[in-house]
């Protein structure tokens, strides 16, 4: 029975817990340090000084942006974008025909879509009421009805006046178009550097939208500069590139956008 007291008196002293048993017969009279030494390698969960095993490593933390900033970041790519096409219409000009220009022609072919690129961004942008934005059927129609307009608008209607031709179609054709993409470049690269992960449902759709908000500025801007008013020409060198960026939106810049 002695050994029986020894082993309970050592148990509730706290020895087994601490792994110091060493010495301590068991019922059988046998030394049991060479299986109660194992509990010597787990540390104490409750030990402050105890040390993390190596294997752990602490990850960096990351601060995530805050409204404010992603505001900020946001204005300034707009105003990045708006500077670029400002520029280069500063440079080229205003066209000369203003006179011979209805006011419908006028309307339909620069202030609508001036409109529907505002229009388009701010639906994007929006967060809706569950701060998931609008819902997609809203945003697809306005992704289809922005490019659509502005073709609907070149081809829908007809010349102001009779321009002539001088046998230079395709050449200027072909100016207006190089001209227009690269004016939709730098909108586009603006929007993936700070919309990142910025859509949460409807990505494609909302890309789509930036892409086509891009296109629609840079074509009401070349509306503004040149003068042809053959369908032709406005539909195909100005309006190309609005699809082009409507769909680089919704293939690459959704990449990053979408979160």
């Amino acid at each position: 029975m002695k050994p029986n007291r020894t082993r309970r008196v050592a148990i509730e002293s706290g020895a087994f817990v601490r792994g110091q048993l060493t010495g301590v017969p068991d019922l059988h009279g046998q030394q049991p340090d060479t299986e109660l030494r194992m509990f010597d390698a787990i540390p104490d969960p409750c030990d402050q000084e105890h040390e993390p095993a190596p294997h752990l490593v602490r990850l960096p933390t990351v601060t995530a942006p805050t409204r404010e900033g992603v505001r900020r970041r946001r204005l300034v790519a707009l105003g990045v974008s708006v500077a670029w096409v400002s520029a280069h219409f500063g440079v080229y000009g205003v066209r000369t025909d203003w006179a011979e220009l209805p006011a419908t022609y006028i309307i339909a072919q620069v202030l609508l879509p001036f409109l529907l690129a505002g229009v388009s961004l701010g639906m994007a942008l929006s967060q809706g009421r569950r701060g998931l934005g609008l819902d997609a059927r809203w945003l697809w129609v306005m992704a289809v009805l922005g490019p659509a307009s502005f073709w609907l608008a070149a081809f829908g209607f007809p010349e102001p006046y009779t321009s002539g031709s001088d046998g230079s179609f395709w050449v200027s054709l072909f100016v207006c178009l190089d001209l227009t993409l690269a004016w939709v470049a730098v909108p586009l690269l603006a929007a993936a550097l700070t919309l990142r992960r910025a859509f949460p449902s409807a990505a494609a759709w909302k890309s789509a939208l930036v892409g086509g908000a891009a296109g629609l500025f840079a074509g009401a801007t070349m509306n503004l500069h040149c003068p042809s008013v053959d369908p032709a020409h406005v539909g195909l060198a100005h309006g190309i590139p609005i699809l082009v960026a409507s769909a680089l939106g919704a293939l690459l810049v959704v990449r990053w956008a979408r979160a």
